[in-house]
């Protein structure tokens, strides 16, 4: 056989296993959402699942695939329900995402956690909470939970869980002098302050929540980048901040920086 015709048959038979190998390889946006639609885990508060919900929707148009909301009714629930395949991406606080279960993409929001002081206290910061005697009321296994679980020494911690009744049962702690102070995100202390209008805020926050996505472990590097990809872009085109506005949220709730 001529030696030009051993090349075209070589150079062939490299570009029909190539093409093999491509076809046999999933597509991130396949792996993404492998059901044809998108299926998204938030927690049901405003803060976290009302501003997650829209960006869900846009990770699911950028795939061309349907969006469909997984909602869970507390942070307990949510992590919980990690490597149980309810879902396809998780959008909430990265501390709930166990490291050994998900792999999760940069921050997309930052969330305040503050103190709501009852009626008739006084604390000059956020930083004078922490002291004997002093009773700091919280959303159970919540990153503020997490947080001051670690970071309080002196001053004691009440938890209640989020129930439906919420925020009628954190005025109601505050009011009867089970708490001094109530911690959690700003989002839930402005539902809180706005029932409750003796309490008040106390100035500076205790921590930052970083909410971000996160896709159960195991999914491929491609997948991981296309992923990171579109939340960049939701990010730089507004469609993050967009979401956080039409939550409502003025104040304690921001884009995270690239």
């Amino acid at each position: 056989m001529p030696r030009g015709l051993w090349r075209l048959l070589a150079a062939f038979v490299l570009t029909f296993l190539s093409v093999g190998t491509a076809v046999g390889q999933p597509m991130p946006g396949s792996e993404i959402a492998p059901g044809g639609k998108l299926r998204g885990a938030v927690i049901g508060i405003r803060v976290l699942g009302g501003v997650g919900e829209p960006i869900g929707r846009f990770v699911a148009e950028k795939l061309g695939v349907s969006f469909e909301p997984v909602v869970y009714p507390n942070p307990q629930a949510y992590e919980q329900s990690f490597g149980k395949d309810e879902w396809d991406i998780a959008i909430g606080p990265r501390v709930l995402a166990p490291a050994d279960k998900a792999d999760v993409t940069a921050d997309v929001w930052l969330i305040d956690l503050l103190y709501l002081e009852a009626e008739g206290k006084t604390f000059a910061s956020a930083d004078q909470v922490d002291r004997a005697g002093v009773k700091v009321g919280t959303i159970q296994n919540s990153p503020s939970d997490r947080f001051l679980t670690r970071a309080l020494k002196s001053a004691e911690l009440v938890r209640i869980p989020l129930s439906a009744n919420f925020p009628g049962d954190a005025i109601e702690l505050l009011r009867a002098g089970k708490s001094d102070v109530f911690g959690a995100d700003s989002g839930l202390i402005a539902s809180i302050a706005a029932g409750y209008p003796g309490a008040t805020i106390v100035p500076g926050a205790f921590n930052t929540v970083r909410a971000a996505l996160a896709l159960p472990k195991g999914r491929s590097a491609a997948a991981q980048a296309r992923l990171a990809e579109i939340v960049s872009e939701a990010k730089r085109t507004g469609v993050v901040q967009k979401a956080i506005d039409q939550a409502g949220l003025k104040s304690g709730v921001r884009v995270a920086p690239d």
